[in-house]
This record gives C-alpha cells, structure tokens and sequence, in this order.
C-alpha cells in the first residue's frame, strides 16, 4: 500500500523479447510520483523469461499482463493494449526505456490543464544501453502549430513512447499493419482529424539506444513507406531526393547516437545535420 494519487491512466507496453529491461522498467513506473490506474503490458509471444520477470511483479495492483502464445506483431499488441485499456488518459511507454519519477505526474496535471489538447509527448533522453550515460536530449516542438506542420512535413511530431492522449480520442484509431511507421501514420490522421497536439519540453523519458532498437535498424525503404503515406494523408508529392536525404540524415544521426569517439560523434551528427539543415537551425535558435 502506498499514498501516492493513483490517477486515471491507462500505460499500455508491447513487449518482445525485452525480459532483461523489464524490471528496470517496471521499477522506474513503481517509482513514479503517481501511480497509474492500470499498466498493461502485452506480451507479444516472448520467447525470453519476459513471463517469468512478470510473474514476479504479480503483487503490483495495477499491473495487467495480456499474454500471446506467439508472436504477433507490434501492431496487434499495440492495438490490443488499447482495446482493453480503461483509462481517461492512455499513456505510452516501451519496456526497454524508463520514465522519469515524474513523467506521468506532470503530463497529468498538464492535460487535466489543459482540456484543448488531445495528445501530449515530452522530449527524451538517449542513453547507451551498456554504460548508461547520456547521450543527447531531444528538440521536438512544442506548439500544436509547429507538431502539425512537423507531421506534414514527413517528420515526427512527436516521440511515440511519449503519448499521453485522452482516451476517448486515442481509442477512436487503430495502428496499421506496418513497421516502421505505424506511429507516424496513427498521429498523421489524428492531426488531419483536427485534433490538438503539444510537447513538453522537459525531456521525461530515457530512451535507451542499442542495436536492436527498431530505430537503429531502419531502412531506405521504411523512410520510403512512412513518406508515401504523408502523401496519402496530406495530399502532398513527396520527391525521391527528400526520401533519400531524410534517411542520410536519419542513418548518420543513428551512427552518432551509437559512435563511441568524441570524434566519430562529431562526424556523425555534422553529417545528419547536412542532410536536415532546417533541423539545425532549428535547434540553434531555440
């Protein structure tokens, strides 16, 4: 038993195969200044002893394991977290990351705020899966105005595993039978829905960057997929030469978040930043 607020949020997780980040994770939401009303984790056929690390969380009121005897897919766990959960808030999370103590505490009170807006993320820490430091924090927008033209423009608004969104809206969509990209087309039709966006700017969650993140594996024609359905969303005509400088940028950002050298670091993002100089000067002046 505890006397923290237990508020009205649903955290749902899809889990593959991520048993060894499973009790830090589950650690740093037991940690949180508040707790949720439920946290749902998926676990989408685990061939590891995610089952077994669960078990041993059984004590915890709140915890929801829905179990798939085999792999499913990202999608179908994510959709299902979402059917059943209950929350009036439906938060986001990934089981090889950590929340900060009081991530969903102030995301929280900023949408019980601030009823206009319908979905919220925050900016993020990267840290190395082996050392734990810090590698970089993250410049996502904050204004609904800039999330919105961000989505338009083929770029991410948003930090998917930081989404803390009203329910009753978040419920309303389905994410679609591609990876990856699945988050980027769900946020893109909310956005063209008329629904209301904005970031924190407070970096709230630690990413945890290794080799088998999906976004230290992506392809030219995973950046190619996410563009065509901008296209197909907004209307727009996407050219291979923005594709293809997009994953340029994309690819020499990933090797700079994984180099080791102060060197290869800067070489890196030097690179990522040729390819996306919009995003450089944004971060300069902000």
């Amino acid at each position: 038993m505890t006397n923290k607020q237990i508020a009205d949020v649903s955290i749902i997780v899809p889990n593959y195969n991520n048993g060894r980040y499973l009790e830090a994770f589950i650690g740093s939401v037991v940690n949180s200044t508040i707790e949720p009303r439920e946290l749902i984790i998926v676990n989408d056929g685990s061939e590891d002893d995610s089952l077994k690390i669960l078990a041993g969380f059984k004590h915890l009121p709140f915890l929801k394991v829905i179990s798939f005897e085999k792999n499913k897919g990202l999608t179908t766990a994510l959709n299902t977290g979402l059917e059943m959960s209950l929350g009036k808030y439906v938060m986001r999370a990934d089981p090889d990351d950590r929340l900060a103590p009081d991530r969903m505490e102030k995301q929280y009170q900023f949408m019980e705020n601030n009823p206009d807006i319908d979905v919220l993320g925050c900016n993020v820490i990267y840290f190395n899966h082996q050392t734990g430091k810090e590698i970089n924090i993250s410049n996502f927008p904050k204004t609904h105005k800039n999330i919105e033209r961000a989505f338009k423009n083929g770029d991410h608004g948003l930090q998917h595993p930081t989404v803390f969104a009203k329910g009753e809206v978040y419920r309303k969509y389905r994410y679609q039978e591609i990876f990856p990209g699945e988050d980027y087309e769900l946020f893109s039709r909310m956005v063209k829905d008329g629904y209301r966006f904005a970031n924190l700017r407070e970096p709230l969650y630690y990413m945890r960057v290794h080799a088998g993140s999906s976004t230290s594996n992506l392809t030219y024609n995973q950046i190619q997929t996410t563009f065509r359905f901008r296209d197909k969303i907004f209307g727009t005509k996407t050219s291979e030469w923005k594709i293809w400088s997009y994953y340029q940028h994309m690819l020499n950002y990933r090797k700079f978040q994984h180099a080791h050298s102060a060197l290869s670091k800067s070489y890196y993002l030097l690179l990522a930043g040729l390819f996306y100089l919009s995003k450089v000067m944004k971060r300069i002046t902000k």
